[in-house]
């Protein structure tokens, strides 16, 4: 089950509005749908939202969200770049972008960069841009829990819940 959208139904935005906060955000380039996204430079200095850029780098910290949605407003895909961006938030720099930054929302998984994933596993930013894995070491931050299984081989769309606990945790 390679590459699998679990939520084809769910076209933008977390799974759960009352229990999710959404930032509109402005991205700095473009970015997948599902994907996890790091806050970025403040290019203008008329911003009056934060920037996002796809987040990349195993463990890292300076995490935001998970994109839900945007300008492009694509449908969530495995992550392949489509030509005509069908599977993108955004498409280019500047345009809008919705974030969850707490609660439950689908989001792109990789258990082919960080194991398999059980639900109720710690996950964190990974190498591969956008993409979130387990967390394979003590230190690295951790940004969501895993409310579905990823197997070993995969990169899938998986709802997950963000609750950014920060760094040191003990795996």
């Amino acid at each position: 089950m390679a590459n699998t959208n679990r939520f084809t139904g769910l076209f933008r935005g977390p799974i759960n509005h009352e229990a999710s906060s959404v930032i509109n955000s402005i991205s700095n380039g473009s970015i997948d749908m599902g994907s996890v996204v790091e806050l970025g430079a403040t290019v203008l200095s008329s911003d009056i939202l934060p920037r996002v850029t796809s987040g990349v780098g195993l463990g890292g910290s300076n995490v935001y969200g998970v994109a839900v949605g945007g300008d492009t407003d694509g449908v969530y895909g495995d992550g392949s770049a489509a030509v005509d961006d069908t599977n993108r938030a955004t498409n280019a720099a500047g345009q809008g972008v919705v974030v969850v930054t707490q609660g439950r929302c689908p989001a792109r998984v990789g258990g082919a960069v960080g194991g398999a994933v059980a639900v109720g596993d710690k996950l964190t930013m990974s190498a591969v841009t956008g993409v979130l894995q387990k967390v394979s070491a003590a230190g690295q931050t951790v940004i969501a829990i895993a409310l579905d299984a990823v197997l070993a081989a995969d990169t899938d769309i998986i709802a997950v819940d963000i609750q950014r606990q920060g760094g040191a945790h003990a795996i």
